[in-house]
């Protein structure tokens, strides 16, 4: 489990042996890119640069891996941050109000509105959010969740305000401040018997 401190964020780094990747910059927006593919991969691309011989004639590799890359993201930011090219149209910074007093109204569950999280997307520019005290931001864009500034349980929002994209170390890091050590340690103990009953009871 990534330790939990305020400052940093644990990565996992390969495994011994593997053959790592080559990110080279060769000029300012100009990078060199070197992997190892499988014979599969090959076969892949090579049937993806056919089908799109009609948009790019010169079956360009880099253009073609481009074109798959952004596409696959897309779909991926839709699902996960709700990004869409037409958005409905909703107020992402406001509870939902009451229809008789117009006073605002607790959300009904824990699902965040696509109006909110694509707001908090952008807003936080698809990076953690989370600044240490020395005011220096976390650099991790993997692995984010969205992060109630005022917690969901203890009455906050679903407004882009109240709403933080944070990445999951100092997720629960913040989740430990605000509901306490034994608590979060008490439900991760409920949650992994769930997952596997078999497993010994930490009492820790």
């Amino acid at each position: 489990m990534p330790t939990l401190a305020p400052s940093r964020v644990d990565r996992v780094g390969p495994t011994r042996g593997s053959t790592r990747p080559v990110v080279e910059p060769l000029a300012p927006s100009r990078y060199k890119v070197q992997f190892t593919a499988s014979s599969e991969l090959c076969d892949k691309l090579e049937r993806l640069q056919a089908l799109l011989r009609a948009e790019l004639p010169d079956g360009d590799l880099a253009a073609v891996i481009d074109r798959a890359v952004t596409q696959t993201l897309q779909r991926l930011e839709a699902r996960r941050y709700a990004r869409t090219r037409s958005p409905r149209a909703a107020a992402a910074g406001a509870a939902p109000a009451s229809a008789t007093s117009g006073r605002q109204i607790p959300p009904a569950g824990r699902h965040i509105p696509a109006a909110v999280r694509r707001a908090v997307f952008q807003r936080d520019g698809g990076r953690c959010h989370y600044r240490d005290d020395a005011g220096r931001r976390c650099p991790e864009r993997h692995r984010l969740e969205y992060h109630h500034v005022h917690p969901f349980a203890m009455g906050g929002g679903h407004t882009a305000d109240n709403v933080r994209l944070i990445c999951r170390t100092h997720n629960l890091y913040l989740a430990e401040n605000d509901y306490g050590h034994r608590t979060m340690t008490a439900g991760r103990r409920r949650i992994q018997q769930v997952v596997n009953p078999s497993a010994p009871c930490d009492t820790t």
